[in-house]
């Protein structure tokens, strides 16, 4: 089934490279959704992660003459969409006074919360504690998170990914999981 659709990208790929426009906008319909939600996990914002999403498939439009026939495209696209969310935390994390993006979070979510019936309230109560603790993650480690429990990635992959040895993904992950199961003890 992969290797099917391995196939079916690369022969939109081709046309797209030849400049049509209908095979790019396929891949994009695609991926849309995968390369959506992935930002909007590293970022925790719906706009961030819309302009991310769009600013992604422009880089990958600029660069398709770039792709190596045979890779997946898909691998590629969260590679493009994992660095714009990379660099946009950087460039966030430089500029935003210390405890506004979590103000900012929990302004967010406690907004959409109103008039919710108990039981989706509750669990949405706990899905904004669990974001915010995720907020609170070192870079580093968020992303190996992401990328192994949202993602599915294996070691491996991370690794290959990140640039990293398999064994700081899972030194990371540990350390993870650990801060996250301690933010969000008294809650489960």
């Amino acid at each position: 089934m992969r290797q099917f659709e391995q196939n079916g990208d690369n022969k939109l790929i081709l046309r797209a490279k030849d400049g049509d426009m209908d095979a790019f906008e396929a891949l994009v319909k695609k991926y849309q959704k995968s390369v959506y939600a992935l930002c909007r996990r590293m970022t925790g914002e719906h706009q961030s992660a819309d302009d991310l999403s769009q600013e992604t498939f422009i880089k990958a439009y600029i660069s398709l003459q770039k792709f190596k026939d045979g890779m997946s495209f898909f691998s590629w696209i969260r590679k493009i969409a994992l660095n714009n969310s990379l660099n946009y935390l950087k460039k966030r994390k430089r500029e935003e006074p210390l405890g506004i993006r979590e103000t900012r979070v929990t302004e967010n979510l406690n907004s959409s919360l109103q008039e919710m019936p108990q039981e989706q309230l509750q669990r949405n109560d706990m899905e904004i504690k669990f974001k915010e603790a995720l907020e609170t993650l070192p870079l580093d480690q968020k992303i190996v998170f992401i990328l192994r429990v949202f993602e599915n990635l294996s070691y491996k992959a991370i690794a290959n990914f990140l640039s990293i040895p398999p064994g700081t993904v899972m030194s990371r992950l540990s350390r993870s999981r650990k801060k996250l199961k301690t933010l969000l003890a008294e809650h489960l």
